[in-house]
């Protein structure tokens, strides 16, 4: 595991561990995410994750650790995840109607969804992806395939 600040130009490496600061994650620095440095001076680098190109400056780049590997991911349903847990959208799995109805409201393949919170009754969940917030039945969740990001061990 290496600094972001110290990952070689042009290789693709997998974010391992990043601060719970909320903007990265909305920018996509969510454990297991695909990220390739693309330029990098003593100040500042850009990189490109989820297909957007970012200028980002050292102090950030030393938060941000990332590793040559893809992690071993463990796949759940997105109803399975508690509030304040984090996963990795990694398949849809319905008819095409409903999966074209949650990837019209952001739920694509890649994005990063935090639970916020859960209804008294524990239905629906409130869910925070792409910088919006999102109420969900757990029956349509259920239907959502994601890599639980791992806690940090620091």
């Amino acid at each position: 595991m290496i600094k972001l600040s110290q990952a070689k130009v042009s290789l693709t490496y997998f974010v391992a561990a990043s601060p719970s600061n909320s903007k990265l994650r909305d920018l996509g620095f969510v454990t297991g995410k695909k990220v390739e440095l693309l330029n990098h001076t003593a100040t500042n680098a850009i990189v490109l994750i989820s297909g957007t190109r970012l200028a980002i400056d050292k102090e950030t780049l030393d938060l941000i650790l990332v590793e040559e590997k893809q992690l071993d991911e463990q796949m759940v349903d997105l109803s399975d995840l508690k509030p304040g847990e984090t996963g990795i959208v990694r398949k849809i799995e319905t008819d095409f109607a409903t999966k074209h109805r949650l990837m019209d409201m952001g739920v694509t393949r890649g994005v990063g969804i935090f639970v916020r919170k859960l209804a008294p009754l524990g239905d629906p969940m409130e869910l925070h992806l792409r910088g919006y917030s999102l109420s969900l039945r757990k029956q349509d969740a259920s239907l959502i395939k994601v890599a639980k990001e791992r806690k940090n061990q620091s």
